[in-house]
C-alpha cells in the first residue's frame, strides 16, 4: 500500500518579524511537532516534518498550520489541501492557502511524495 510522506515544510515569508512557531493540525488535533508545543522557522528555511499517512486510493487531506503566541491566542495561518489524484509514486509541493482574516503576509510550503 503506498504511503503519503509529508516531509519538510519551507517559510518564504513569515508572519511576524521575528521567527513564527509553527504546528500543524489535523481534524482539531494537534499532530505535529509530537515532542512539542512548536517549533520556530524563519524566512527561508525548512523544518522536516515526518508525518505519514497509508494510502488506499486517490484522495485529500487537509491539514491547518497555526502559529502559537504566548500572550494571545494561537492564529490559523492557513491549510494545505493535499490532493492525491493518484497512486504513482513522485515528489509533490502544496502551497499554504492563507487564512487572510488572521494572517496578513505567511507564505508556507509543503515538500511531500508517495512512495
Amino acid at each position: 500500500m503506498p504511503r503519503l510522506n509529508i516531509k519538510s515544510i519551507v517559510c518564504e515569508v513569515a508572519e511576524e518579524n521575528d521567527k513564527d512557531e509553527l504546528y500543524i493540525k489535523h481534524k482539531g488535533q494537534k499532530i505535529w511537532p509530537k515532542d512539542r508545543k512548536y517549533l520556530q522557522i524563519d524566512v527561508d528555511e525548512s523544518l522536516e516534518v515526518g508525518l505519514h499517512y497509508k494510502v488506499s486510493k486517490p484522495g485529500k487531506l487537509l491539514l491547518e498550520l497555526w502559529d502559537f503566541d504566548l500572550a494571545s491566542r494561537n492564529d490559523h495561518l492557513g491549510d494545505f489541501h493535499i490532493e492525491v489524484k493518484s497512486l504513482e509514486p513522485g515528489e509533490f509541493t502544496e502551497v499554504m492557502i492563507r487564512n487572510e482574516s488572521v494572517a496578513k503576509r505567511a507564505s508556507y510550503y509543503l515538500i511531500w511524495e508517495l512512495s
